[in-house]
């Protein structure tokens, strides 16, 4: 999706793909936090997987709008790169 031009219905799977895979991942995640679950290992897992598809999901659906990115860029770098 970063290196390609996706059509409008490779962009829509996408998104949809990435919004049920959270979803899912958000379920297992729950259930695995339950103090009565038998597998622990599961909670940190289900986890690293939930911070992982968040991330994503703002990488691709949720990104800074340039102009922000801009000034904070100017902010941080006052003399430029």
């Amino acid at each position: 999706m970063l290196r390609s031009s996706p059509s409008p219905k490779e962009q829509e799977d996408h998104r949809q793909g990435l919004k049920w895979l959270l979803r899912l991942t958000k379920l297992i995640h729950s259930v695995a936090s339950d103090p009565d679950f038998p597998d622990k290992s599961l909670l940190t897992q289900s986890e690293a997987q939930k911070r992982q598809l968040e991330e994503l999901w703002e990488l691709f659906y949720n990104q800074m709008p340039e102009t922000e990115a801009e000034k904070i860029l100017a902010e941080a770098f006052p003399n430029g790169p």
